[in-house]
């Protein structure tokens, strides 16, 4: 029986080229396993081994169905749901979620960190998770970093966080009466769960008739899912029965607390728990999701004209200039009046074109280290064709680009298990 065993494995790994690069952490975890038994054949015991392999092998299967909903889900709903399938860790009835931890990564890191696969939850460990979550009164700047992984976040929950975090605060009312379908000044569940039809709709791209089915498709596993499968924020809004409503303030606080949590972990990501953070580090966060091509450039330039002593940028200048930035539509107006006036843009006309168009105050050293970066003739004037350009992909964090870089050829365990489930089907097949 153990010769048979071997001659089997022997056959497979000639079999594929590609299985055999794959063949040696898999004979290394084969032959553990087989040495957990005894080697003669009278004594090899078989029942034992094929409960192993056929435990494993609906694991595998299992593995492949997630694998292909996530390639079906990409297809389908583009860089976003790109984005959501890498980091989402959790499966809840073969549907991926995110944790609140998951969306703070997807959020301030630029890829997923490694991982092996999906944990798998049951209806009745979902509830426990989200059990955990504060109501409304408790919400706080730290309401996600405090939820850590005890929480679940739905693909169109996470459509609509990212709304949130690219909205300007004048915007927060219209998106309230959004959700408010019948105008009575609340919200209640049924009128907060549209948000699945109008943000997958609106997101997805493509193929006109493809997306249509798609999104259609989508619908209906979740109008079915969506009312088993509790989530963070259903249970945050809405409270564990559902009943529950939430008014213009409650939401307001809510979005208001996510910017300032985004923005604050961003900050300490570059200040190491210090006050300020360097004019240099500014610019690499200002410029990250962007499509600028002379990022680089831009710094050196930076480095090479700042003066010794570096004076540095607190947290509220910091925060001051991102919640500018999600006010770009009416800056824009502000400038394109310089423009047809025939005036190039100095730092104090910069300086005031903000502050009437948004209300925000800029310090004295953002706005020359602004110019700094954008002025690539050095005649103290801003290129705001550039500048405007630059911060529509930073408020959408990489998202407005037309083109997605192409993505690696996964590596490690990823690519070990997809090797594995495709040779397992090839083998069934024969």
């Amino acid at each position: 029986m153990a010769a048979s065993y071997w001659k089997n494995v022997l056959r497979m790994i000639s079999s594929s080229s590609s299985f055999r690069k794959c063949a040696v952490a898999g004979l290394t975890c084969g032959g553990y396993l087989y040495s957990k038994y005894k080697l003669d054949d009278d004594n090899w015991k078989a029942p034992q081994l094929l409960t192993f392999v056929h435990a494993n092998s609906s694991t595998v299967h299992n593995l492949s169905l997630l694998q292909d909903n996530e390639k079906k889900m990409q297809s389908a709903v583009g860089a976003r749901g790109r984005r959501f399938v890498d980091f989402a860790t959790v499966v809840v009835n073969n549907e991926l979620y995110m944790t609140p931890k998951d969306f703070l990564e997807s959020v301030i890191q630029e890829r997923p960190k490694p991982r092996f696969g999906h944990q798998q939850l049951s209806i009745e460990q979902a509830l426990e998770l989200v059990a955990q979550t504060p109501p409304r009164a408790d919400n706080s700047l730290d309401f996600f970093r405090n939820l850590n992984s005890s929480g679940l976040i739905s693909y169109t929950e996470y459509l609509f966080l990212l709304c949130v975090i690219t909205k300007p605060k004048a915007g927060f009312e219209i998106a309230f009466k959004m959700f408010d379908t019948d105008e009575n000044q609340i919200v209640d569940k049924d009128e907060f769960l549209v948000l699945g039809e109008i943000f997958e709709k609106r997101t997805a791209g493509g193929d006109g008739k493809n997306n249509e089915a798609a999104t259609a498709a989508n619908n209906k596993v979740k109008t079915e899912k969506e009312a088993t499968v509790p989530t963070t924020l259903n249970v945050h809004f809405f409270g564990e029965d559902g009943t529950q409503v939430f008014n213009y303030a409650d939401f307001f606080k809510f979005m208001d607390n996510l910017q300032s949590e985004i923005l604050e972990m961003e900050f300490l990501v570059y200040s190491q728990g210090m006050n300020f953070i360097s004019e240099e580090d500014f610019a690499r966060v200002l410029l990250r999701f962007t499509d600028s091509k002379d990022t680089e450039e831009s710094i050196v330039r930076l480095r090479n004209k700042m003066s010794v002593v570096s004076k540095g940028i607190s947290y509220p200048e910091f925060r001051n200039f991102f919640q500018f930035i999600n006010n770009l539509e009416d800056f824009a107006i502000a400038l394109r009046l310089y423009t047809l006036s025939g005036r190039a843009i100095g730092k104090s006309d910069f300086k005031r074109a903000v502050k009437v168009s948004t209300g925000q105050d800029l310090s004295d050293n953002v706005v020359s280290t602004i110019f700094l970066i954008f002025d690539a003739d050095g005649d103290e004037k801003l290129s705001h064709v550039e500048f405007l350009g630059v911060m529509k992909d930073r408020v959408q964090r990489g998202f407005r680009l037309a083109r997605e870089k192409t993505t690696k050829k996964q590596k490690g365990w990823d690519a070990f298990t997809r090797c594995i489930v495709h040779q397992m089907k090839t083998s069934a097949n024969e």
